[in-house]
């Protein structure tokens, strides 16, 4: 019996344009989003830019609210108590990752004073996380906006482990990472997953990485999954166009042309 820790059930997100001369108008970003994730098990979602990726990812973080549609948790721990939430995301952007005029050392001390619910100089704990995920010991004493992108975001990562989630929300995790700081994410991703049993949501468009790290995986185009499974099975033989059409990017084996011929030819069916 799968050990089911989320499920959503036709999650659907619009927004309203409002007009000022004329009727407003309701896009809709995200159309009957359904799927389950096994506790412990890192889920994939892939698709290009403007497929409702980084919406979905933040109305799984509660971030945002659906307009439609039910997101069922079985969460371990009874989180009512709790100063932090169950589910954490680590944004994409570097500026909401680690306020730039803050110390390091109280930003982590600040997580830990949040688990432990008191307020005290947490320097033996800090000092053993900073080594956990490789830091350099230096670090705690510089400002956010003296940190490199790559080193924001392995201290957002800390700060989120810190209060022990149920499941990591990771948002374009490795988007403007060159290979060396993506593969040191992938080693971090694999490790927190086999140490802490925690759950993981990736959110990326880099489907080569996305097959070595996610157990299963969604392919989401318009706000929709067009298609989604175990991700050796539905990357060795995906049955839907579009994600045939991904891998074909992805191995850069499309020409330009054809390219711009799919988006026409797809988008009217």
């Amino acid at each position: 019996m799968k050990d089911i820790i989320l499920k959503a059930e036709k999650i659907s997100y619009s927004i309203e344009n409002k007009k000022l001369f004329s009727n407003n108008q309701t896009t809709e970003i995200l159309k009957d989003v359904s799927f389950e994730i096994e506790r412990g098990k890192v889920l994939g979602i892939s698709g290009q830019s403007g497929s409702g990726k980084s919406t979905l990812a933040k109305i799984l973080s509660r971030v945002y609210f659906q307009t439609s549609g039910t997101i069922h948790n079985y969460f371990v721990k009874d989180w009512s108590d709790s100063l932090s939430n169950p589910v954490q995301i680590l944004f994409q952007n570097d500026g909401e990752l680690i306020n730039p005029f803050r110390k390091v050392k109280d930003v982590l001390n600040e997580a830990f004073e949040l688990k432990f619910k008191k307020d005290k100089n947490y320097e033996f704990e800090v000092d053993e996380i900073i080594k956990k995920f490789n830091l350099n010991p230096s670090l705690k004493e510089s400002k956010g906006s003296q940190l490199s992108g790559g080193e924001k975001q392995r201290i957002a990562l800390a700060r989120i482990v810190i209060v022990e989630p149920e499941i990591l929300v990771l948002d374009e995790p490795f988007s403007s990472q060159d290979v060396e700081a993506q593969l040191s994410i992938i080693k971090l991703i694999n490790k927190l997953k086999s140490e802490l049993n925690l759950t993981i949501i990736c959110i990326s468009h880099d489907l080569n990485i996305l097959k070595h790290i996610s157990d299963e995986l969604i392919i989401m185009y318009n706000g929709k999954v067009v298609e989604y499974g175990e991700t050796k099975t539905l990357i060795d033989n995906p049955t839907n166009e579009y994600t045939r059409f991904l891998l074909r990017a992805q191995a850069l084996n499309l020409t330009e042309e054809e390219i711009q011929k799919f988006h026409n030819t797809y988008e009217q069916n």
